[in-house]
């Protein structure tokens, strides 16, 4: 159902960490697959053939590795991730809600924290319909959360 763009970087084990949180959503169908979209970061290839995810390549900043990811994306929806920060125990649950519940409304998926998460959130990513990914390229996460108008969903 989920296609994870994921953008590589040199953090290969927050890589490593962050797809060993999507492991248990592949596992009951709710992550399709994931595409990392990696430039040269060395490591990268490896990481990708041990972990079976999908590698596209591009050099670009993130707005065009985040536009590559989603042209090579095949699930109905896409959810942008980066090596950090790396996702928590319960991220599923508000995005299984917002799925079932959201209308095809785009989200942007906050990172939990106390009163210093509450005042600086840190976002995750953005979740929203392939069908509905703008057809300019925008900035970066927080400019594709602004251009769909994405409502935030946390854990």
């Amino acid at each position: 159902m989920i296609s994870v763009v994921l953008i590589a970087s040199e953090d290969l084990p927050g890589l490593a960490a962050q797809m060993s949180m999507l492991v248990p959503a592949a596992v009951d169908g709710l992550v399709k697959e994931v595409v990392l979209v990696a430039g040269d970061e060395p490591g990268v290839e490896a990481l990708a053939e041990d972990s079976g995810a999908r590698l596209v390549r591009e050099t670009g900043a993130a707005k065009e590795r985040l536009a590559a990811g989603a042209r090579a994306a095949r699930g109905d929806w896409v959810l942008t991730l980066r090596s950090g920060p790396v996702l928590r125990e319960g991220w599923r649950e508000p995005v299984e809600r917002h799925l079932a519940g959201g209308a095809g409304a785009p989200a942007r998926l906050i990172a939990p924290g106390g009163l210093l998460g509450r005042l600086a959130p840190k976002m995750h990513g953005v979740l929203l319909r392939r069908l509905d990914w703008p057809s300019g390229v925008v900035a970066d996460e927080n400019g594709l959360a602004r251009a769909t108008k994405a409502k935030a969903i946390t854990y």
